[in-house]
């Protein structure tokens, strides 16, 4: 997915379509009625809420929840008349059944949690990571490996069955993670707390239907767990987590507080480059001081002395209140800048700030995939929209022509570049393009390039804007090979697409294991007749 400047477009995000209640205390449009015969409270609570139901799972939903179904009556409640309405429940596997404790209740499904495990379902493994459960992380880590990837794959069938109504020719085998643990080649902690009670790891999982004090309507996740231990990252960065949090402490360091907008510490984010099993350790504060400055100095050389593997440290500051790990300012640089990964034969240059798939070898087993699905000659001219930096275009760049880069992020754009550099590629052109907006798009392209044999299209999940879909449409390509990290908006844009095109493919890849996130390759070609 590329990185991606949104700002100031509204309606960006896919809508799931659920229903959620106003928190004005407003009856919603539909009126106050639920399917089960309850009325809504002024705040559009369910007396059905906190209710316990027994529940046998059949399905894994988009997100991750297990999917069983409303029984016909509930202990308690009188003319019940909700029986066979969807039940989400967190944390419940397929082949399950489970006692579960209704969280939120809507007009057409309701939301839950596992308060027992009545009969374990076979696709149950034993988790790997001792913050199972309690860090908002991995939420699959206790479903087998093979059967993850398979619901995965139902579920990008069924999106596309369901939402954009088409279905694919062929089915392709689905590709799995090539690693199950230590994957990861980048993770964003949080600071929170002070003084000894200074943390720094991840958010804990939230409770569906928790209310938090500071969004109405939002699940609250707010609270920080100290990190002893992440099998999906590299051992040594753990130990790495463990040092800047005692140097904190040691340097009275504290966290900084969203609420009160005092205090210094936000995130650590720490990167790792297989090719060099190196790491690049950027910390994010709030606008130092002179003195908050000097000591984050001191800090970043300790820990450079210290950790061999550690080539670089680099200190941003972020000035606005949210909750955001993106740097608005760098302050420091000590070592180097950049680490350099390697996909097969190709370099790439990653930077603190710069957007790389977070799995390594998955990212090299997914453009694999890609560059078999688009079935490239070594004449073709390939455009790759959406860009970035360069990822997919270099990576293609060896088995074909030509390759055009299409991106409107000029950050993006001049990595492209780089990398194309250090790569010493030649048939790569990157050119900033605004790819978004509700009109075809007037692109203004080399006058060199001709209309592609190939594109290869990767949006953020928000997925294709229509502008972009109707030029397809206009100007049909031979092949039109899409990357999408979200079965929803892949299935809406492949209804749209099949005006002109034909789903010729499809193939699963779990770039992101033990976590409900789907990865998809769809190959589109013209219809015929």
């Amino acid at each position: 997915m590329s990185p991606r400047n949104t700002s100031g477009r509204g309606g960006g995000s896919h809508k799931s379509g659920r229903h959620s209640h106003s928190s004005s205390g407003r009856t919603p449009r539909h009126g106050a009625e639920h399917r089960t015969g309850h009325r809504l409270s002024a705040a559009g609570a369910s007396p059905l809420v906190g209710k316990l139901v027994d529940l046998d799972i059949d399905a894994l939903a988009l997100g991750g929840a297990g999917v069983g179904r409303m029984p016909e009556t509930i202990e308690g409640v009188e003319d019940f008349t909700g029986a066979g309405m969807a039940v989400f429940v967190a944390g419940a596997l397929p082949g399950s059944r489970v006692r579960a404790r209704l969280t939120q209740v809507h007009r057409r499904h309701a939301e839950g949690i596992v308060a027992e495990v009545l009969t374990p379902s076979p696709e149950a493994v034993t988790p790997f990571c001792q913050h199972f459960g309690l860090c908002g992380g991995c939420s699959l880590q206790h479903l087998a490996p093979e059967s993850q990837l398979a619901w995965k794959q139902r579920q990008i069938l069924e999106a596309l069955s369901r939402i954009g109504k088409v279905e694919p020719k062929t089915v392709l085998p689905p590709v799995a993670a090539p690693m199950s643990q230590r994957f990861r080649n980048k993770m964003e902690f949080a600071f929170q707390g002070k003084g000894d009670a200074l943390r720094l790891g991840l958010y804990e999982a939230g409770v569906p239907g928790q209310i938090s004090g500071q969004t109405p309507g939002k699940t609250s996740v707010g609270r920080v767990f100290d990190l002893a231990a992440c099998p999906i990252f590299p051992e040594a960065g753990e130990e790495l987590v463990a040092a800047v949090r005692q140097a904190c402490k040691d340097a009275k360091l504290f966290a900084y507080d969203r609420a009160s907008r005092e205090g210094f510490l936000r995130h650590l984010v720490l990167r790792h480059s297989v090719h060099q099993d190196a790491f690049l350790a950027q910390l994010i504060t709030a606008p130092a001081t002179e003195g908050q400055g000097r000591a984050v100095q001191v800090l970043g050389q300790e820990l450079l002395d210290r950790f061999p593997k550690l080539t670089g440290f680099v200190h941003s500051e972020r000035g606005s209140s949210d909750g955001l790990s993106q740097a608005e300012r760098t302050r420091l640089t000590l070592g180097t800048t950049v680490l350099i990964e390697a996909l097969e034969n190709v370099r790439y240059s990653i930077s603190a700030d710069a957007f790389f798939q977070t799995c390594t070898k998955g990212a090299e087993a997914l453009y694999a995939a890609l560059r078999d699905l688009a079935d490239l000659a070594p004449t073709d001219t390939v455009y790759d929209l959406y860009c970035g930096g360069g990822g997919i275009s270099l990576f293609l760049s060896k088995a074909t022509g030509r390759v055009l880069g299409l991106e409107q992020n000029p950050s993006a754009i001049a990595d492209a570049e780089a990398n194309a550099k250090l790569n010493g590629t030649e048939n790569c052109r990157f050119v900033r393009a605004d790819l978004s907006g509700q009109e075809p798009i007037p692109l203004r392209l080399p006058e060199d390039y001709e209309i592609p044999a190939v594109a290869v299209v990767d949006p953020p999940r928000e997925g294709l804007d229509a502008g972009l879909v109707q030029w397809l449409i206009d100007k049909p390509l031979p092949r039109l090979v899409y990357v999408s990290c979200n079965p929803a908006t892949l299935a809406r844009d492949a209804g749209l697409l099949s005006a002109a095109y034909d789903l010729a493919a499809v193939r699963a890849v779990d770039l992101f294991p033990h976590t409900a996130h789907a990865e998809c390759l769809a190959l589109f070609t013209p219809k015929v007749g």
